[in-house]
Order: C-alpha cells, then structure tokens, then sequence
C-alpha cells in the first residue's frame, strides 16, 4: 500500500518535466516561424511583390503608379492590404489621375500568386476617372483584340468594389465632368487584355433612380481609355417626380454596344401613372427608342421614339444635349401623332375631369425644353400644327349650341334633323412660358365656320381669341317668321364673297366660363369702308 502511494510521486515529476520541455520546443518553433513568416513577409513585399505590384499596373493602365504602403499576411491564408493606390496616365499629367482607391485588399495562396492568379480583390474608396481623346480630331484607333492568354496577364477571378465614382471627363473644354455613384461594381474573371463580364449598379440624379446593369467590360486600351469596349443590359427604376412639372414611376430596360465615349442603345419605359403638373390625369406611358449616347459628354441623339400614351401614339427624334453656358440639358424633339386621341391631350394638359372633346387629331410639333428650375411647363417651347377630324363635345349643352350653330349656318334653323353634327378643326400654335398662342385656327361644321387667332393661358385658364364667324346662309335665313322678315334689309351688310353672313366675333372668359360675343359695330365699320 506504501508502495502505491509513493509510485505515483516518483512518476509524477518526469511527465511533468517531458511535458514543459515540450511546451518550450513549441514555443520555440512558433517563435522561429513566426519570425520566419514576417521576415519572408517584409521580403516578400519588399522585393516581389511591391514591384510586380506596380509594373503589372503601370503595363496594363500605360501609367505612373503610386502605393503609399504595402502589407502582407501570409499565415493562416495569404492576405494583401495595400494603402493609397494612384495612378496617373504616363503622357496625360493635365488631367486628374485615372484610378485612384483609398485601399484595397487581395485574398490568394502563394503558388496561385506566383502564376499570375488572384481569388479576390475588394477596393474602397474607388475613383475612376476616363479622359478624353487627346485629339478632338483624332481618328479612332484600331480595334483593340483580345490577348491570347499569355500567362503575363494577370487573372482576378473576382474584383468588388462599392460606394464608388465614376467619372467621365467631357471632350469640351470648359465642360463639368459627368459623374456616376457606383454602389455596387463587380467583376468576374477579370483580365485586362480580354472582355470581362461584370454587374454594377448606379445612382442615377435625374431622374431620380437606380441602374442596374450586368455585360461584359473591355479589352482595356490603355492608350485611350475612352476607346474601351462596353456592352450589356440594364433595368432602371426611377422617380419621375424628380423633374420639376413631372410625375410618376418610370421602369426601363434595355441593351447598349460600342465604346465608352459612344454607345448605340435601345430600350422600353413605361409608367403606369405618368402625369404633368398642368393636369389633372395620371395615364400609361410606355416608350421604346433607339439611341446613340456620347459616354464623354452624356449628348444623347433620338434616332427614333415610338411612344404610346393612353389611346395615342406618338413618333419622334431628337437630342438630349448639354448647354454651353447652363448647368443641364437641352431636349429637343421632332413629334408626329397619327391618329391621336384629343380627350388624351387635354386631360394630359389641362385639369378637367372629363374631356369637353372627343375625336382623332394628328399633331405635329416641335418640342424644346432648356435647362434651367422651375416647372417644365413654364420653361418649354412646343411650336407645330394640328388636324382634328370628326371631333364631338362630351357637353350635351355645348353640343346642342354646336348643331344649332349648324341649322342656322345652313338656313334651316328650325330643322331638328340636324342633330349630333360632327365638327373639324385645325390650327397652327406655339406654347412658350404656359402660354399658347394661335396664329390660325378654324372650327368648322356643316354650313358654318370659324376662323380664330389668339391665346390661352395654360396655368390661368384664360381665353382672348378674335376673328370671324361665316355662315353659309344669310342674316334673315337664320332666324324664321317675322324675325327673318326684318333682318333681310342687313343681308347686304354681313354678306361677303362665298359666305351670305360673315361677323367678327370675340371668344373671352376663362375655359370653364367662356364668353362669345359678336363685333356688331366692327361688322358695320366693315361695310363703310
């Protein structure tokens, strides 16, 4: 039994010896790798990988590359930190420089990163800034291939960089660089030299949205960056309200192709509750266009718009361009409605609950909106002509004034056969400051017309309109009994070549209170002279 108790006293302390010269050794070998790990670290940094760092960077971006600092940690997985990246282009030191990232960090193995093989970059603080052409003139350079793998090209199989900017330098002198928010921007399988797949998405000012957008980047060309390939799709949602006089949700998809400083694309939008602040109606818009976009400056020309609202369709072509001496574009547009709806128009324009016409109108105008605050209504410029056909009021009273209009024009005053008369109009105007001017315009019903020049305000409803009224019957042939009798000694008075009455009259008051009267006086002043 005293052996027992005393066996264990003696054993005891050789294990505990074994153990802390085990515990020393190891303590020793992590120290040893440790130092060796940082050690190989600082000369990894220093005489690799700093240095392939930079020539990669100056190759591939024909740049003078700057690195503030360089770390590395190699145990347990290969982790590259490195501070205030700059690069500026070798021959361009006018110009801001061409990338610059407050930081970025490389995970990879130490054989991939010897052949030229990343796992993931993720960047922060990321810039891009593309320049112009150095020459306005200067033919575009040859089409720029894809490498063929040669093992000098370093391959990122993932590069991520969020809350970005990307700006694109204009080609005019004196011209604020556009610039783009990148929240998100990924790339996959990155190589310089060959077309690269990639997603972004893009904070979008006016109108107010988000851009998402996934294709395929490059090659990179190095000589002049605005020359770079760039293809893909994208979806845009985007807050109408964002321009003054607008309203409603916009959704867009689409294609581009080309070059960053010119890209040929082609959509489809539509709005559900599209809206202008001068009327009272939300209708559905939807829009397709094709396009060519200048990346450098954001001018984009409207080959063709095919645009329907409501029961209209509506063709056009024009520009979105930058002002030379105001901050935003101008929009210019060529527009041709075959065949329209009036009723969409004016409940469009105007705030009326029901269209007080209804008809097919072709229109054709030319629309002009500068730059600049305020409302779009108060700023635009829409100069053109219209043709409105078998057109009706939705007014019972108005349509009973029209087919009275019609008997007594026609010298049959008491024929109630004449009923529900269709009415045709045209006119020539231009709407500048939310005031419509008309140069011509006639109303016209069987046996009767109107010619008419004058004005309407479009925010304040006001009507001051004045021409003539030309009937084909005479003064007495309008009215029947002993009022027909009286007024055929004024038959001579109002009678004019091709029409038995013509009187000058006047159309005032507002739209919803208009107020008709008849010149008797200049009629009579008329006939002296």
């Amino acid at each position: 039994m005293a052996d027992s108790l005393i066996r264990p006293l003696v054993t005891d302390k050789p294990r505990r010896r074994w153990r802390w010269w085990i515990a020393a050794v190891a303590s020793v070998v992590v120290a040893t790798v440790a130092f060796a790990a940082g050690t190989m670290a600082d000369s990894i940094v220093e005489h690799r990988l700093r240095p392939a760092t930079i020539q990669l960077l100056e190759q591939r971006f024909d740049s003078d590359v700057e690195l503030a600092s360089l770390d590395v940690r190699v145990f347990p997985t290969l982790i590259i930190r490195a501070d205030g990246l700059v690069l500026r282009h070798r021959e361009r030191k006018d110009i801001p420089p061409l990338i610059t990232a407050q930081s970025f960090t490389i995970e990879s193995t130490l054989p991939e990163l010897w052949a030229r093989r990343v796992n993931r970059i993720r960047i922060e603080g990321l810039r891009i800034t593309i320049p112009p052409r150095r020459r306005e003139d200067m033919p575009g350079l040859p089409e720029q291939n894809e490498s063929t793998g040669e093992t000098s090209d370093a391959l990122i199989r993932e590069l991520v960089a969020d809350n970005g900017v990307f700006t694109v330098m204009a080609r005019r002198a004196g011209k604020p660089p556009r610039e783009f928010q990148l929240t998100h921007l990924r790339f996959e399988n990155l190589q310089f030299g060959k077309s690269t797949p990639f997603e972004a998405e893009v904070s979008n000012p006016v109108p107010a949205g988000v851009i998402h957008t996934v294709g395929r980047f490059g090659p990179w060309n190095g000589e002049e960056p605005s020359l770079t390939a760039l293809g893909g799709g994208f979806r845009f949602n985007a807050d109408l309200a964002s321009i003054d006089g607008i309203g409603g949700q916009l959704q867009a998809e689409g294609s581009y192709e080309g070059r960053l400083e010119r890209l040929d694309a082609r959509g489809h939008a539509k709005s559900d509750a599209f809206r202008l602040s001068t009327g009272g109606a939300d209708f559905p818009l939807v829009v397709d266009y094709k396009a060519t976009v200048d990346g450098t400056s954001g001018d984009t020309l409207l080959d063709s718009v095919e645009a329907d609202l409501g029961q209209s369709h509506i063709s056009a072509s024009g520009a979105i361009v930058r002002e030379e001496q105001t901050k935003g574009r101008r929009i210019t547009l060529d527009t041709r409605a075959r065949h329209g709806r009036i009723e969409d128009f004016i409940r469009l324009t105007t705030r009326v609950k029901t269209s007080p016409m209804v008809g097919a109108v072709d229109v054709t105008a030319r629309l002009d909106i500068p730059p600049g605050k305020g409302e779009v209504i108060d700023r635009m410029t829409l100069a053109g002509k219209f043709a409105l056909d078998a057109a009706k009021f939705t007014s019972k009273a108005i349509q009973d004034r029209i087919d009275e209009l019609s008997r007594r024009g026609q010298g049959r005053p008491s024929d109630e056969r004449v009923d529900d008369v269709a009415s045709d109009m045209r006119g020539a105007f231009e709407l500048a400051g939310a005031r419509m001017t008309v140069r011509t315009l006639t109303f016209q019903v069987e046996g009767a017309q109107v010619r008419l020049a004058g004005a309407y305000g479009v925010k304040s409803e006001r009507l001051d309109f004045h021409g003539e009224l030309r009937l084909q019957a005479t003064v007495s042939q309008t009215q029947t009994g002993w009022r027909s009798l009286v007024l055929k000694v004024f038959d001579p008075l109002f009678r004019r070549k091709g029409a038995g009455t013509v009187l000058p009259i006047t159309v005032t008051g507002t739209r919803a209170q208009p107020k008709f009267g008849v010149e008797v006086k200049k009629a009579i002043l008329r006939t002296k002279n």
